[in-house]
């Protein structure tokens, strides 16, 4: 009986530990907006298909995250991704080319960054610029 309950709870450990290594929390985006940096979001069209927001919200929660860093960037990000949920927005940075064949993700919201490959960064942004 003992090892049973040992044995449940380790797997729960384990699936909460996967879990919030695994989750970077970008959940109930309503709308996806992207624009080029130096243009506003004004005349832009969102984006509101379930399946595309999915797909970028999927590629955004595995990336790498990047806690207790700072980076001073030369360059301009190249895109701005504008996420509305129910409640509250967010403004992601899109810096292409940041490293080799990776693109860094800066938030307005909180002082964390994120990593993915240029790959991803390329199927963002063609989902989002139909």
């Amino acid at each position: 009986m003992k090892r049973i309950i040992m044995t449940i709870i380790f797997v729960i450990l384990v699936g909460f530990i996967s879990y919030s290594m695994l989750y970077n929390g970008f959940s109930g985006v309503k709308s996806i907006t992207i624009q080029e940096y130096d243009e506003s979001f004004e005349g832009a069209e969102p984006v509101t298909d379930h399946e595309i927001i999915s797909t970028v919200t999927g590629i955004l929660n595995r990336s790498n995250k990047i806690s207790n860093t700072h980076y001073k960037l030369a360059v301009e990000p190249t895109y701005k991704i504008k996420l509305e949920y129910k409640e509250d927005k967010e403004v992601l940075y899109i810096h292409e080319g940041f490293d080799t064949n990776e693109t860094l993700i800066s938030s307005d919201r909180n002082e964390d960054y994120y990593k993915i490959k240029q790959k991803q960064t390329n199927t963002i942004v063609q989902l989002l610029l139909k």
